[in-house]
């Protein structure tokens, strides 16, 4: 009998609580069914799976407050809040889930070189084995477009702008002194390795309001990692020798290298066009640590050291002797810490500081001058992330600047100085509004002491993805930087110049090819004029002047069979009213046309690489006193064809061979004219060369405890 009263009052409540039905559609936003989407209420095993027509329907017993779940592969989970009290029909959409790897990046502008990173235009290994490029990051960079080959200085010019106003950051701190010192007219290198650093970001414009004080481009480098394996690795040049160490330990690795060149050697052997009293003569060296934490950030640490001799006599008709005598003395000091720390699940925090320490001693025709300067970085950088589509970055920083130069001649002696801080604030948001579409926007803030002056400079950038290969980027803004310290010397009432950037680029990659089209324009506002640079009260922030143009770029890496190869191409138009220009004019470092293309064919057969690269840049105005007119002369054009080999003859052994100049063209960058009048009532005339014809180089690379294949280093 107990049983049966117990089983009666089962089936009154089951009674009491009526079965409900939940139906509908379920699609995305196009309104297209998600066949196989998966319907319940949450915390039972009520629910259904999509049809064919995207419908579903299910019975429950549950009744009251219950939430609603629907979820399908690629796309984010619904929950949706309902009160069960008879049957209900419902129309659902989902949302196609945001994928960071997929998801649209900012292109405009931006030459990423990183072996990590899914679509690269350059890896860093390419700055290395470009041909032409004699492993120097800069001699790399210029086979991109948007840069000007100026032969003659070594340095990276882009799209209009002179070669200061391009900024050098590793691990996003400043890289004060990064080119060696070379006399006038002798091409400089980058004083670091380029196999210090896993990636490198070029930017030729548009760049994030976390960088400053440049009004054309960015340069950041970001250094190695936690060494996998100790090693020690040895080179033997035709220059000169070079032995690095590195040393693992757990978490952490440290890194030594020596270096010793002499050129004196060489350039017995190589005809030269001046006369060495002093054959360039150099020494550095580097210290490098890394460690991982155990919270998952990590401190890293570079120091630099370097010096360097040379001395040379040359002809020329800017003096009344007739030669030139130069005699050129420099150390450069540079060392950089941070760490990069998580906070929380996302959030990151950045903290570094650099300093450099550089010093001049060149004697010119009996003058002496003596420059030493010292600058310094320090930076706080909080990265806070708001799920998966919003990001904000913001910072504050601190740049120091200590210049002092002091001229003898004779027994007369003549010092200038100045120092100036430059405290700044920046933050930049990213937005994904899609996995299609994202908006960067950034606001930067600076004051400089020495000039007594603010700005506020806004950066703003958008990306769209058009297909899952092709994407266009916009980008625009304002950078700002302090004259040269060449004008500062003579006067700090100056004001900062300016140049506004806005920039159009289409990217479509697939697979390992890429290609690019960019077009810009970039304005120029308060550049320096002067009548007399020695006279203070000439100088003034009243020049002007802009550029445009457009930049092509393709590269394929896997079309063919053991093939990599790259094509850039810029065209530009630039002028400037600034300097004692008597006119609007194109500046002497502006081309209107920059070719490069770089070939490398790798023979695993025989363990070999061959690369070859071809420059072009057509010819560049020059002031010719003996014509009418202004900045109207060009010079011939210049051609280079670079070569260079690698061979592997046993696994840690790389032997290496390159020259510049094959075809022995002859490269004329400039000219430059006496100061008064032959017999014929003309200016005498010289040509502006390089010192030799064609630059050689042979070595041999050894690397000793290290078990990766070291034919991937060619």
């Amino acid at each position: 009998m107990k049983p049966f009263l117990i089983l009666s009052l089962c089936l009154m409540l089951t009674a009491a609580k009526a079965q409900l039905t939940l139906s509908g559609t379920i699609t995305d936003k196009n309104n297209e069914p998600l066949i196989g989407a998966n319907i319940y209420l949450q915390d039972t095993y009520d629910g259904a799976t999509a049809a064919l027509d995207g419908t579903f329907r299910f019975e429950t017993y549950e009744q009251g407050k219950q939430v609603l779940v629907a979820s399908f592969m690629g796309y984010e989970t619904l929950e949706l809040e309902l009160h069960l009290t008879e049957d209900q029909i419902l129309n659902l959409e989902l949302t196609e889930a945001f994928n960071a790897m997929e998801a649209v990046t900012i292109s405009a502008g931006a030459f990423e070189a990183s072996d990590k990173k899914k679509v690269t235009v350059l890896k860093s290994l390419d700055i290395a084995t470009t041909a032409g490029a004699t492993a120097d990051i800069t001699g790399a960079l210029n086979t991109l477009p948007g840069t000007q080959t100026v032969g003659e200085s070594g340095r990276l010019f882009v799209r209009g702008g002179t070669a200061n106003e391009t900024r050098v950051f590793v691990d996003g701190m400043e890289a004060a002194g990064y080119y060696d010192a070379r006399a006038s007219n002798m091409p400089t290198r980058s004083r670091f390795s380029p196999f210090l650093f896993k990636g490198t970001f070029f930017s030729t414009g548009g760049y994030s309001a976390e960088y400053g004080q440049a009004m054309s481009s960015a340069l950041i480098l970001n250094t190695l990692d936690v060494a996998p394996q100790s090693k020690l690795e040895l080179s033997f040049m035709s220059l000169g020798v070079d032995a690095g160490l590195t040393k693992v330990a757990e978490d952490k690795s440290m890194y030594l290298k020596a270096c010793y060149i002499n050129l004196a050697p060489y350039n017995e052997l190589i005809s030269q066009r001046v006369s060495w009293d002093h054959s360039p003569e150099s020494w550095d060296t580097n210290f490098a640590y890394k460690q991982k934490l155990s919270n998952g950030g990590h401190v890293k640490a570079l120091m630099t050291g370097s010096g360097g001799h040379s001395a040379f006599t040359r002809p020329t008709v800017t003096t009344p002797s007739g030669e030139e005598e130069i005699d050129l003395r420099n150390t450069n000091l540079f060392a950089t810490t941070h760490a990069s720390l998580p906070v929380g699940e996302e959030d990151a925090l950045f903290v570094g500081i650099s300093g450099s320490y550089n010093v001049n001693d060149l004697h010119y025709n009996g003058v002496n001058i003596n420059t030493p300067t010292v600058h310094g970085h320090a930076k706080a950088r909080y990265t806070a992330q708001f799920g998966a589509k919003t990001s904000l970055n913001s910072g504050v920083e601190l740049s120091y600047q200590q210049f002092h130069e002091t001229v003898e001649v004779d027994s007369f002696d003549m010092a200038k100085d100045f120092a100036a801080y430059v405290p700044a604030a920046y933050s930049e948001l990213d937005h994904y509004v899609s996995e299609r579409l994202m908006v960067r926007a950034g606001l930067r803030y600076s004051h400089h002491s020495l000039l007594q002056t603010q700005s506020l400079s806004p950066r703003l950038s958008v990306a769209y993805k058009l297909t899952e290969l092709a994407q266009v980027s916009l980008a625009s803004g304002v950078f700002r930087q302090a004259p040269e310290w060449t004008y500062l010397k003579h006067s700090q009432k100056l004001e900062e110049e300016q140049a506004t950037h806005y920039i159009l680029n289409f990217q479509r990659a697939e697979g390992q090819q890429i290609f690019r089209s960019e077009v810009y324009l970039k304005s120029y506002d308060q550049l320096i004029t002067f009548e007399d640079v020695s006279n203070p009260h000439s100088i003034k922030n009243s020049g002007k002047g802009y550029a445009y143009g457009l930049d092509l770029f393709w590269r394929d890496r896997g079309g063919i069979e053991n093939l990599d190869y790259w094509v850039s191409y810029s065209w530009m138009k630039s002028e400037r009213k600034y300097l004692d220009f008597e006119d609007w004019a194109s500046p002497g470092f502006a081309s209107a046309h920059n070719l490069s293309a770089v070939i490398k064919r790798f023979f695993p057969a025989i363990r070999s690489q061959m690369g070859i690269t071809y420059s072009f840049t057509s010819g560049r105005p020059y002031e010719n006193p003996n014509l009418d007119g202004f900045m109207e002369s060009k010079t011939p054009a210049y051609h280079d064809l670079s070569f260079n080999i690698a061979y592997l003859p046993t696994p840690n052994v790389i032997l290496y061979a390159s020259a510049t100049n094959l075809l022995g063209a002859d490269q004329v960058f400039s000219y430059q004219y006496g100061p008064q009048r032959d017999e014929l009532g003309r200016y005498p005339e010289e040509a502006v060369r390089l010192p030799a014809k064609r630059f050689i180089f042979i070595g041999c690379f050894i690397t000793l405890g290290a078990a990766e294949n070291q034919l991937e280093k060619i």
